[in-house]
């Protein structure tokens, strides 16, 4: 028999909400924190968490899920949310949830950078398993494709017999902004949120996974049925400087910048960073822990309202070399205009009260009767640098908000509807989370 080398970190709750409780309202979640009123039977919702560093894949699948299914007793689970760091071999762990769960048991996954987030903190070289079981088997509807997330938005169509109230998306590096747009096409209004795959050091060992399969290109979709009551955060949370210096992005294509207000994009931002990126300027190269603290606000005109902006934060990447181009982690379109924000003591201690802040709007964003009974947190690879070993001290500060099962993970990019038009994007160094009751 394999030696078990590890800790089992196994958190399980067990969350129901009355069963026989008659049609009442329930307060379906929208865009922006509003609220509408459908008339829906609630069902009884049991969820469970565990969480496992067991070097044996199979040790650490057996103990995470044996946590996050006791709570469920006989029901079967509805849904299976999984994590695990990018360093684990991904294609044993899912030969063992097969085994676990039941290959009929939906699974939505990616990889975290560095660590699995549970309420008691950071776990390395980990595994999470979030299970919930509904009694309505329209609760959730997956999709998944390999590479092609077109597809998977149209499996996810014919899958949905309803509108639904949101839609979950895990993505690979590069690829948000498409599915992001297709999504909004096929299901116009409907707020998306959602992390995208992380490996530890950038090499590309990101994975998207679904039942037995797993992919450094694909999509994994999850729809939220009415009947689930729902809520859901995803904000930067820094702020202006007294004096913000805006500048034009001249000239763009996707991701890359070439020019800021007519000069080289890598002059203007060497001059603005200095000799910590004076290697990756002249040569080329990634800057992300240079640049983890220095958000990039792109400025959103709202519509109708006069000199009144939101931001979309973004990550400075990497530096061209000799083509004085530079790279973000989100889309900069032709003519953006660009401002430097600032992280204040986020990064010192550990962004928690910018957690605290997430959970908080997430949990008014269910209706004030609603209560959450299990949860996903999303948090940036990018703010994961700036906070380093600062992380588990940001995770204790908002843990007492956290009565619940919750996983987290640390993303390459992050996807939520702006706070005030709505609009669904792809956004870095953005922390938020989701819930469910």
């Amino acid at each position: 028999m394999a030696m078990m080398k590890g800790t089992v970190f196994a958190a399980s709750f067990l969350c129901t909400v009355c069963a026989f409780a008659p049609s009442i309202p329930n307060r379906a979640f929208t865009a922006g924190g509003a609220s509408s009123t459908t008339t829906t039977s609630l069902d009884a919702i049991k969820a469970g968490f565990g969480s496992s560093n067991l070097e044996s894949c199979w040790y650490a699948a057996e103990a995470a899920v044996n946590a996050a299914r006791e709570p469920l007793g006989d029901s079967k689970p509805s849904i299976a949310f999984v994590s695990l760091t990018a360093g684990r071999d991904v294609d044993k762990v899912l030969d063992s949830l097969g085994s676990l769960l039941g290959e009929d048991t939906p699974v939505h996954g990616l990889t975290s950078s560095g660590a699995v987030l549970t309420p008691g903190g950071s776990v390395t070289n980990g595994l999470g398993v979030l299970l919930l079981s509904s009694d309505d088997m329209n609760a959730f509807a997956t999709a998944y494709d390999a590479e092609d997330g077109s597809a998977a938005v149209a499996a996810l169509k014919e899958k949905m017999e309803e509108q639904p109230q949101a839609i979950l998306m895990s993505a690979t590096p590069g690829a948000e902004e498409a599915i992001v747009d297709a999504l909004a096409e096929t299901f116009p209004d409907v707020p998306v949120f959602g992390g995208t795959a992380a490996d530890d050091d950038l090499s590309g060992q990101w994975k998207v996974l679904t039942n037995g399969k797993a992919s450094g290109t694909g999509v994994s979709l999850v729809g939220i049925g009415s009947s689930v009551q729902f809520g859901a955060s995803m904000e930067g949370p820094y702020t202006l400087p007294d004096k913000a210096s805006v500048v034009e992005a001249t000239k763009t294509e996707g991701r890359r910048v070439f020019e800021i207000d007519g000069i080289p994009a890598a002059d203007y931002f060497y001059d603005l960073l200095g000799e910590e990126v004076e290697e990756q300027y002249k040569n080329g190269g990634l800057v992300l822990p240079q640049t983890a603290q220095k958000p990039i606000g792109i400025k959103k005109p709202l519509q109708g309202l006069v000199n009144k902006f939101e931001y979309i934060t973004a990550h400075l990447a990497a530096f061209g070399g000799e083509e004085k181009y530079v790279d973000f982690f989100v889309p900069v379109p032709e003519g953006s205009k660009l401002v430097m924000m600032e992280s204040g003591d986020g990064p010192s201690t550990g962004y928690g009260e910018a957690m605290v802040g997430a959970l908080e709007r997430a949990k008014l964003s269910m209706g004030e009767e609603s209560e959450p009974k299990a949860g996903l947190m999303v948090f940036c690879g990018g703010m994961a640098i700036a906070v380093g070993d600062k992380l588990d001290s940001g995770i204790a500060t908002v843990a007492p908000g956290i009565g619940f099962p919750l996983m987290g993970m640390t993303c390459f990019g992050e996807q939520g509807p702006l706070s005030v038009s709505g609009k669904n994007v792809q956004r870095n160094l953005s922390t938020g989370f989701v819930l469910f009751g």
